[in-house]
């Protein structure tokens, strides 16, 4: 079991930006779409009608989202690609829930 923490949080958005160009194709206006969706985005917690100082994620992807899980498997889909070229390696992943394997 890989125990990623905060997993979600810890994707670097240029890098994954750049995932999304070179590896999967993704270029023009689709590619400034999850620019938008990506970046600007803040952070505060309301708790008994108070409000936090809002805080600018600096990297991440939306949590709590549809999107969310399936962003993080395209940011990791590297890990995959070298558990599959490994020989009697294999790998199963939910987003951060991620079981490499050993087959005898």
């Amino acid at each position: 079991m890989l125990d990623l923490l905060a997993a979600f949080d810890t994707v670097d958005r240029e890098l994954f930006l750049q995932c999304l160009k070179c590896r999967f194709g993704i270029t023009g206006q689709a590619l400034e779409w999850f620019r938008s969706y990506l970046t600007e985005r803040t952070f505060s917690v309301i708790f008994q009608r108070e409000r936090s100082s809002t805080v600018k994620l600096v990297c991440s992807v939306p949590q709590g989202s549809v999107l969310g899980p399936l962003l993080f498997i395209l940011y990791t889909a590297e890990l995959a690609d070298f558990v599959a070229s490994s020989w009697n390696v294999g790998l199963q992943a939910y987003a951060d829930d991620t079981q490499v394997f050993f087959t005898l």
